[in-house]
């Protein structure tokens, strides 16, 4: 954590530096040479910070009670209480990864063996005509440590509403758009108008991601001195993540989840000529198309890939300074930041938006917090250990889980897209 700190008081210093050679009022060519050598430290420094905090592992006190605390939330016991607990499911967790479900007790078992009579209620929602044979299932005192590897790695997840639910049965969630009604002075002795409100409903399911078998070997299993939960659980989570994180930015919504840029609405089109191009202007477009009462959200955001943000970063004024500079603030909570900001919102990459190319919907801006991403607690971990694995002293893992991502704003009465997160659509030509 101390190299952390002291990226980030580098990071201040540097940008400091940067913006005051970009407000110079002698802005000569050297001037701008410089800056772009400091600008091109910032950017070291925010690829160290981003790394650091996307494989920083807590010491397994820090994850026991990480589990703990958000255990007590839920089932209301002590923190001293639950971290006993999560211990104990740890414990039985490890185990069973690298021996195998059959080299745990009856008591063990009950915590995390999929074969486990106690626990066929919780297969159900994972594993429905899939074999549980052998199956590991992720304790559920353990899941929050899962719930932050799914963070880290998927551009949605930093900024989306995240629910996490024990079971996976379809729910409906209702919705409310009341971003332009407005009350009336009435004269005495008149009656007060009817203004409904506009509900609205959306389904909510929970569609099931594989990570793909990963092949992990014998002796890291068997060292002692190895956090096989981690490692497991991270690699496992790498790829869920990802898989989800196309799904909940591009998803048709129809036997998958709904993609954010599916169920946006088109705020702004650049003019023709602007394939593959984006100019100031387009931004301020973007940003005045979404209602200000859904700008002033904390969970506000522009979201684009790298190569588009690179584009953006390289956009200059008449006097050819550049017209974003990074904030002071480092690169926020880990995952796919940048540590820039546009009308003081931040930009979260997430590389599965489009290219620059004709029509595509390249940037998005608005209140991520009205897209919902819903996680099923109960995540079934497969071991192998078969021929093809045991010959090259391997064992390999496959894990199941279930989520769902849904707009969750109603719809605004005048289109059939939702208002509260727009894009920016390339021209045609």
């Amino acid at each position: 954590m101390a190299a952390l700190n002291q990226l980030r008081e580098d990071r201040a210093r540097k940008v400091t530096e940067y913006k005051a050679l970009i407000e110079s009022a002698n802005y000569t060519k050297e001037v701008e040479a410089k800056a772009d050598d400091v600008l091109k430290e910032i950017e070291l420094i925010d690829g160290q910070i981003i790394r650091i905090q996307n494989l920083t592992r807590l010491t397994a006190d820090e994850v026991t009670e990480f589990n703990a605390r958000a255990a007590a939330n839920e089932n209301g016991k002590s923190v001293d209480e639950n971290s006993h607990l999560v211990k104990q499911a740890r414990a039985a967790f490890v185990k069973a990864l690298a021996r195998g479900v059959g080299a745990l007790n009856p008591e063990e078992a009950a915590l995390v063996s999929a074969a486990d009579p106690r626990n066929l209620h919780r297969i159900m929602n994972v594993a429905e005509g899939s074999s549980a044979t052998g199956g590991v299932l992720v304790p559920t005192l353990v899941m929050p440590t899962v719930l932050e590897f799914l963070k880290a790695y998927g551009g949605m997840r930093l900024v989306a509403w995240i629910l996490a639910t024990a079971g996976g049965q379809p729910f409906t969630w209702g919705t409310i758009d009341d971003t332009t009604a407005e009350g009336e002075m009435v004269a005495e002795g008149v009656t007060a108008s009817d203004d409904d409100l506009a509900f609205d409903s959306v389904s909510i399911g929970a569609y099931k991601f594989s990570s793909k078998t990963i092949p992990v070997s014998m002796e890291i299993l068997q060292d002692a001195a190895v956090d096989v939960e981690s490692i497991v659980l991270r690699a496992l989570a790498t790829r869920i993540a990802r898989g989800q994180n196309r799904k909940f930015t591009t998803g048709t919504g129809m036997g998958q989840p709904q993609g954010v840029i599916t169920a946006a609405s088109i705020g702004y089109t650049a003019p023709a000529g602007n394939t593959t191009s984006l100019s100031y202007d387009f931004f301020q477009e973007l940003y005045h198309s979404v209602d200000p009462a859904y700008r002033a959200s904390a969970s506000c955001a522009w979201m684009m890939n790298d190569k588009t943000w690179k584009v953006i970063k390289k956009l200059k004024d008449a006097n050819n300074r550049p017209l974003f500079l990074p904030s002071l603030e480092s690169a926020f909570s880990g995952g796919n930041a940048t540590g820039y900001m546009i009308e003081g919102k931040p930009i979260v990459i997430n590389q599965h938006m489009a290219d620059l190319a004709a029509n595509s919907k390249s940037v998005a801006f608005g209140d991520f917090s009205k897209y919902m991403i819903r996680d099923v607690m109960d995540v079934l971990i497969l071991r192998f250990t078969d021929s093809a694995y045991a010959k090259k002293a391997q064992v390999g893992f496959l894990a199941w889980a279930r989520a769902d991502g849904r707009m969750i704003d109603a719809k605004n009465a005048t289109t059939s897209a939702w208002e509260s997160i727009r894009v920016l659509q390339q021209s045609a030509t």
